[in-house]
């Protein structure tokens, strides 16, 4: 009865020839809708005339994603901040890049398709529509999206408004939390430990009743976050040891604090897991160091930094993952950024034990300056490539320049006649023939091949094994021989522990009295007499 009146009364209301745009026609129009009073013919008509109750009508009825859906939906959006929100979250569906925006872990570091960054620029439109008309998730939505692509400040201004910290500590609303879970992981991004402090100290016992709060702080205790400030202690709770080759990582950001956990258990399947142990992942800001991070040249980081982090290290090496840059170990640093694989690190940490490249050095390296003294390296010599005199004399004098000395038989030569002369005339060419290249001797290594021709041909690297190793490319495998050579030569070839570094970047300072007291840290790490002295002298 009360669909039929309404029907004559808007039959009589058209019948009048009012404009459509006087008087209650809109207002009526939506009532019989939203009432579930209206003809088929009612019905079209308010579509024709974009009435919002119609088209919303219409928009429920329709599958999410279909053609009609989405025009809908936009159409919708130019006034309904929900609508808006919505859409924006359909947009981000369509692409994996964005998968991990939603349950708000983590960073995604995937590069996305053209087709996804499609979709992620129509989800940021939308969102930022949601936001003009007042929808509050949006904001925090659009700030998870700009952090899950790295951009932290734009990420942090969409969160201003929230003013967390004037907000209540006992119930604030799950946009509030949202947000509080949010800001608080930027701030660790950022290296704003202060704020930090001040929002877990806040709003702990609300963190710890959430899912994703209570994940928050076990992160916070386990890589020690809060470690720098005197309000809040969250424990990690887990032991370690330490050895000989120990190594405390460090990282600037969650996503990276857990991928470098990662990189720690993949480690335990290479071959030189059993020479060096890894103390539990911990947290350094990006903000406390200063560093120089260019994707194509090495990590530079200016060490007297690390003074503040390294009393509370029991490691003897520390490595250091960064955003970008090139992966290079420096003395007792390692360095490497967020795209580094476990063959790259391995390769680095062979070099923390006194391996060296066997690729290409920078033109100019100071170890391919001249031959040398005395041995630096597990698998690298710099020597004269011709002698002259009794060979047996000069194979002996030889042999004390190499590690790998004891691992040479006597039969295999490393000596052999120069080109155009006998073996007579006494003139010795450096290096093992061809013929016994399966067997550890003197080969040539690429090591110094930026020399320039007249210097290689008098002094130049040379290496125990003729084939390639992961020293020349991380895709191959650590030789077993240099492994032997480990277990003979464990510490004398050792790079000094990351207090050298510390007490050299003081020494450039011009700072003596600090570059004593971290040399004398580092001379402690030594066993070896000698070496703990030439440690001292600062002459490593």
């Amino acid at each position: 009865m009360q669909k039929w009146m309404l029907s004559v009364s808007l039959s009589i209301f058209l019948l009048t020839g009012l404009s459509t745009s006087s008087f209650f026609l809109p207002d009526f129009l939506t009532l019989v809708i939203k009432n579930d009073a209206y003809t088929t013919a009612q019905l079209n008509f308010a579509v024709v005339q974009e009435n919002k109750a119609a088209l919303l009508y219409l928009f429920k009825q329709t599958k999410e994603g279909d053609k009609e859906w989405q025009k809908l939906a936009k159409k919708l959006a130019e006034s309904d901040g929900e609508i808006a929100y919505e859409l924006a979250g359909f947009y981000l569906k369509q692409t994996p890049f964005t998968k991990n925006v939603l349950d708000k872990n983590r960073i995604n570091t995937e590069i996305p398709t053209s087709t996804e960054l499609i979709n992620i620029k129509q989800a940021k439109l939308w969102y930022q529509q949601a936001i003009r008309l007042n929808n509050a998730n949006a904001s925090i939505a659009l700030a998870e999206l700009n952090f899950q692509q790295g951009n932290m400040r734009e990420a942090q201004n969409l969160l201003h408004k929230f003013q967390v910290t004037a907000l209540s500590a006992n119930q604030p609303n799950n946009d509030a939390l949202g947000a509080i879970i949010l800001i608080t992981k930027i701030s660790i991004n950022m290296g704003g430990i202060k704020l930090v402090d001040a929002l877990i100290g806040k709003y702990k016992a609300l963190l710890q009743a959430d899912e994703l709060g209570a994940l928050l702080l076990r992160s916070i205790g386990k890589y020690q976050i809060l470690r720098f400030t005197d309000q809040v202690n969250i424990q990690g709770g887990s032991d370690y040891f330490t050895c000989g080759n120990s190594i405390q990582l460090f990282a600037t950001n969650l996503l990276h604090l857990a991928q470098a956990e990662q990189l720690v258990k993949g480690f335990k399947h290479k071959p030189l897991n059993n020479l060096v142990c890894f103390s539990p992942v911990r947290y350094l800001p990006l903000s406390s160091m200063s560093c120089l991070l260019e994707k194509k040249e090495a990590i530079q980081c200016d060490e007297s930094k690390f003074d503040e982090v390294g009393d509370s290290v029991t490691a003897r090496f520390i490595g250091i993952m960064l955003p970008e840059g090139g992966a290079n170990v420096h003395l007792g640093i390692l360095y490497f950024d967020a795209q580094d694989n476990l063959d790259v690190i391995e390769h680095e940490v062979s070099h923390l034990l006194g391996f060296v490249d066997e690729y290409p050095l920078v033109k100019g390296h100071v170890k391919c300056q001249k031959s040398q003294k005395q041995i630096f390296a597990q698998n690298i010599s710099i020597l004269q490539t011709s002698y002259q005199g009794d060979r047996a004399l000069i194979r002996e004098k030889i042999l004390k320049q190499l590690a790998w000395s004891k691992q040479i038989q006597k039969s295999t030569p490393i000596l052999h006649t120069k080109e155009g002369t006998s073996q007579k005339d006494k003139f010795w060419q450096l290096g093992t023939p061809k013929e016994f290249d399966q067997e550890i001797g003197l080969y040539r290594s690429d090591t110094c091949a930026k020399n320039s021709a007249e210097r290689q041909s008098s002094f130049t690297a040379f290496k125990p094994l003729s084939s390639r190793t992961k020293l020349q490319y991380d895709q191959l495998n650590f030789p077993p021989e240099y492994l032997a050579f480990l277990d003979k030569n464990s510490d004398h070839l050792l790079m000094p522990s990351f207090h050298y570094n510390i007490a050299l970047a003081y020494y450039r300072k011009n700072k003596l009295v600090q570059a004593n007291d971290w040399l004398e840290q580092a001379a402690s790490w030594e066993k070896n007499d000698r070496r703990r002295e030439r440690i001292r002298r600062g002459s490593f």
